[in-house]
């Protein structure tokens, strides 16, 4: 009997991605992997995606798709990135041919919502996961195609038709899950500063007056994005790591170094958060689709390990005001929630349970 081949397309290959490959390797199952997503992580620059370079290292077959996308905010490379999109969606229908998949699942993304209409066309099973607080553009109009739409969060069920959905969590990689069960010291000594796989310049430019001051006290790395790592690694200080873009290896043992965290509001970020009890000040995004990293956020802080800087706010003194507040309340927040359990410890189970009743 030939292996059941298995797609999985759109973003977050290097998280949600990597956390169902491990969970598919961990009960050997005979299936080929293929994932169709982009080589290069935007237009603005060639640095190439996580998954690109750490999905074929594990033994999945790599297709890149020149996919464009509808932007939330304007800028010199909108116009580039929507042009590209009939060019993906014609690319990715021979795509499907050539792979002939037993079933398409979904993580969102352009290339996530071209892959899964000419799977439906052909009648390849959808699956759909979202890993938002809300729901990304992609999804909500592939889950008119899916079989089952599976939602990370409950807040999620009013953008879905309620008869396809399933409520599985949000995948985590079984290194974060390792790191959890540590205890959380109740003193600071590391703050992690990330602004997700490309960096953020707004939280760098607020970070960069306030680094001798926080030096003074606290080891910190940061985690710069390329395009500003030159302006971060010529400070040389014996208690700061400049970072890059960090691959998923690197990524856990910075983690479970840092005792607060500074950072955007990526789903994916907050679920490692949440699931390692890290207090965080988050800044999320604004221009994020249906504010889903606001979204995101929320729920964190709901769960009484996050606070909230809106990024109209974030100015140098603002954000020294509340990493001084949050530490000095660390001791109380890792108390508090010391009894917490992640949301999303079977995620990676249910979810592959789904895509084994489909396949």
């Amino acid at each position: 009997m030939k292996p059941k081949k298995l797609l999985l397309a759109g973003s977050h290959g290097a998280t949600t991605g990597l956390a169902i490959l491990e969970e598919i390797k961990s009960r050997n199952l005979d299936w080929d992997i293929y994932w169709v997503g982009r080589k290069h992580a935007g237009e603005r620059n060639k640095l190439e995606s996580l998954e690109y370079k750490v999905l074929p290292k594990l033994g999945v077959k790599f297709y890149n798709l020149i996919s464009g996308k509808i932007e939330n905010r304007f800028t010199r490379y909108t116009i580039l990135a929507f042009l590209k999109i009939p060019f993906g969606f014609i690319q990715s229908l021979f795509l499907i041919i050539k792979i002939k998949p037993d079933l398409t699942l979904s993580l969102g993304g352009s290339s996530g919502s071209s892959v899964s209409f000419w799977s439906w066309v052909l009648k390849i099973p959808v699956l759909v996961h979202e890993q938002t607080s809300s729901a990304g553009r992609a999804n909500i109009f592939t889950s008119k195609f899916a079989k089952k739409i599976a939602i990370s969060r409950k807040t999620s069920e009013k953008y879905f038709s309620k008869e396809k959905l399933i409520l599985t969590g949000n995948p985590i990689n079984k290194n974060i899950l390792e790191i959890s069960k540590k205890t959380n010291s109740l003193k600071v000594k590391t703050i992690l500063i990330t602004g997700g796989s490309r960096g953020s310049a707004w939280l760098n430019n607020a970070v960069k007056p306030i680094l001798e001051s926080l030096l003074n006290k606290y080891f910190v790395i940061h985690q710069t994005g390329n395009e500003d790592f030159d302006k971060f690694k010529e400070i040389v200080n014996e208690k700061y790591l400049p970072i890059g873009q960090v691959e998923p290896s690197e990524w856990f043992s910075i983690l479970e170094k840092s005792d607060i965290v500074i950072s955007r509001a990526g789903a994916n970020t907050v679920s490692e958060l949440i699931a390692l009890k890290r207090p965080s000040i988050l800044v999320p995004i604004p221009w994020s689709y249906l504010n889903e990293q606001r979204e995101n956020a929320k729920y964190m802080e709901s769960l009484g390990l996050a606070r909230i800087l809106p990024q109209d706010e974030l100015t140098s003194e603002k954000l020294e005001e509340e990493i001084n507040k949050l530490i000095s309340d660390y001791p109380e927040i890792i108390k508090n929630t010391i009894n917490l359990v992640s949301p999303d410890v079977f995620a990676s189970k249910n979810l592959v349970d789904l895509i084994e009743n489909y396949i």
